[in-house]
């Protein structure tokens, strides 16, 4: 069944619109599933691993973690902070990315036509995808990575400002034209993605949306490079569910491994643009290598690993379900296209089923 699926797909073309339906159900379904990990992995990412006089900070287990949202951030619903945000963010990363790898996959086919090849052709149309969608999407990876952080104030955001030389920037010579400067009176996560983007913009200009971008484009090249190269290796053209979950799941656990270093530094810089600086530490990072640095000459060389293993287990998760999603919608949109439902053959529950897994 495997080698007659391989040889209908690769005799048969589908319309593009496939791949990005099929990618924006991945996208969803994924993200459901697996936000309050990301949560976790985010905050701990951006914990420092030194205390306020400058010795190794106490660091909480995972659970601990959780257990701390749940009691200091109104419950349950603390371990969803900001999962609109994210969840727009996937669905729309998702749609580009999947619809983006059909398209110039079919491109690099041309280039690199050997069947010797194909993991060469994986690696080149993945690392696009990547590209694609991560310039599609930023700003929305941005909101995501500030509401996970932890709860803020205008007043903090505008007094993390003034501290700063304004040199010829108006936006912050408005601020510290101010005679006296707010002390925030309590934390509280902004209310909405409007308002969010709404103070972002107000202190920080267009380019606050584009904080960390330089970071991750550096990392999401080999990270998704990798990821479908690794996918298309195991998979080698089989369209059922399950070995799609399988080789999902490792090839994102592997891949995110890989560049997880550059991740962390992308979540500092991303957390930098909202609030002012590192929730740890107390440095101003002026660009990719001075924030490199600083993290290793600081906190020391495993810093850039603060929140591995909730990352590649929500990474390995994600993507198993990912590609999961992604490859059961696809089967059902090939099918229909293929074979309409008649009624010899009507939409039950088993025939959804059989053409969702790759088997009609």
């Amino acid at each position: 069944m495997a080698t007659n699926n391989h040889e209908i797909a690769k005799k048969k073309s589908y319309p593009g619109w496939h791949d990005f339906v099929a990618g924006a159900v991945a996208g969803a379904g994924a993200r459901m599933l697996t936000h309050p990990l990301d949560l976790i992995r985010i905050r701990r990412q951006l914990a420092s691993t030194l205390s306020e006089n400058g010795t190794n900070a106490i660091r909480t287990t995972m659970w601990q973690d959780f257990v701390q949202v749940i009691q200091n951030e109104g419950g349950i619903r603390g371990l969803f902070r900001g999962n609109l945000a994210a969840l727009n963010l996937w669905v729309s990363y998702t749609a580009v990315q999947f619809s983006a790898y059909g398209a110039t996959r079919t491109y690099f086919q041309t280039v690199f036509p050997d069947e010797s090849q194909r993991t060469i052709v994986a690696f080149c149309a993945g690392a696009s995808a990547g590209v694609a969608a991560t310039v599609s999407t930023y700003p929305l990876d941005l909101c995501r990575t500030i509401f996970a952080a932890r709860g803020t104030t205008v007043s903090e955001l505008e007094a993390s400002i003034a501290e700063k030389p304004a040199g010829n920037n108006p936006r912050l010579h408005a601020v510290n034209n101010k005679a006296t400067v707010e002390q925030p009176k309590s934390f509280r996560p902004p209310k909405s993605t409007i308002e969010l983007a709404t103070n972002l913009y107000k202190f920080r200009g267009w380019q606050g949306f584009f904080a960390g971008s330089a970071p991750t484009l550096l990392q999401i090249i080999p990270y998704m490079g990798c990821s479908f190269a690794i996918y298309d290796a195991l998979t080698y053209g089989d369209r059922g569910v399950y070995l799609s979950a399988y080789a999902g799941s490792i090839a994102g656990s592997v891949s995110k491994t890989l560049v997880y270093p550059m991740d962390t530094v992308k979540k500092r810089m991303q957390a930098q643009a909202f609030f002012g600086g590192s929730e740890t530490a107390k440095h101003q990072y002026t660009g990719i290598m001075d924030c490199i640095m600083t993290i290793h000459r600081v906190e020391g060389f495993m810093a850039f690993y603060s929140g591995l293993v909730p990352s590649v287990l929500k990474t390995g998760l994600a993507a198993g379900f990912s590609f999961a999603f992604f490859r059961s919608t696809k089967n059902l949109l090939e099918s229909i296209h293929d074979r309409p439902f008649t009624e010899r053959d009507p939409p039950t529950r088993h025939s959804l089923q059989r053409r969702m897994t790759g088997h009609y």
